[in-house]
């Protein structure tokens, strides 16, 4: 059994397909944008957001538009949302590519290959986010025969030190991929994310789940949009079977 789980397991590149065209897939161009609606939770508050990049600059594009419960953590993480310059940006995984590295260890798991590999700084990340990656792993899955990203997961092997004091006991980020059937994009249906530490005299504990409805995708212009229906037509018909099997 022990043999089995180490033949399993072998070295990939991310510039080698079925994981380069994964990642390709979760990378759109600037020029796809998104409407969606999205729900979060505490587990006690509850708060629903609708954001359209397509009304006017003076209208409210990112909006509350249900609530129920008191809760300041759920309404910072609204706001801090809504502050982006782009909030559709963040239904992408576009940074996972450079988060992985070059060279990734995969394990093949029979219907998918758990891809494993040690966070990376990319451009994307803050200090905050480069300090807790030297104590996470991250794990991402991917269904090969379709070069499809499932699901990417974070998470602390063991308690590690936070900053000012602070001691992180337990932290697990999840995040799940789904892929748009009109363009192909790969994009973030739902994450959760389960924290539990101390800072000073204080116990910390979060736990938030959020998932992603009503995803409307179009792009900034008809021009881009024709653009990118080639471009991706042409990487389709280099990756399919045929085409390499006549190289």
């Amino acid at each position: 059994m022990v043999f089995g789980l180490v033949a399993a397991a072998f070295l990939i590149s991310t510039g080698d397909s079925p994981l380069d065209t994964a990642l390709r897939r979760a990378e759109p161009p600037a020029s796809l944008r998104a409407s969606f609606t999205v729900e979060l939770t505490d587990g006690e508050s509850f708060r629903q957001v609708h954001f359209d990049p397509r009304l006017p600059a003076d209208d409210a594009r990112w909006k509350v538009v249900e609530t129920k419960g008191d809760s300041s953590e759920l309404d910072r993480a609204v706001t801090e949302w809504g502050l982006q310059d782009d909030p559709d940006g963040w239904l992408f995984a576009d940074d996972l590519r450079a988060s992985m590295g070059r060279i990734v260890e995969a394990e093949d798991m029979g219907a998918a290959w758990r891809i494993n590999f040690q966070h990376l700084p990319s451009a994307n990340d803050g200090p905050m986010d480069i300090w807790a990656a030297e104590h996470l792993t991250g794990y991402a899955w991917l269904e090969p025969v379709n070069a499809q990203l499932l699901r990417v997961d974070y998470h602390a092997p063991q308690p590690f030190d936070g900053p000012n004091g602070g001691k992180v006991e337990t932290y697990d980020h999840a995040y799940l991929l789904q892929r748009d059937p009109e363009y192909g994009i790969t994009f973030v249906s739902a994450y959760k994310v389960d924290v539990r530490g101390h800072f000073l005299s204080a116990d910390i504990e979060r736990a938030y789940r959020v998932r992603v409805t009503d995803v409307d995708f179009f792009f900034s212009s008809p021009v881009e949009e024709a653009l990118f229906k080639a471009k991706r037509l042409e990487e389709d018909r280099k990756n399919s079977p045929l085409f390499m099997s006549s190289k």
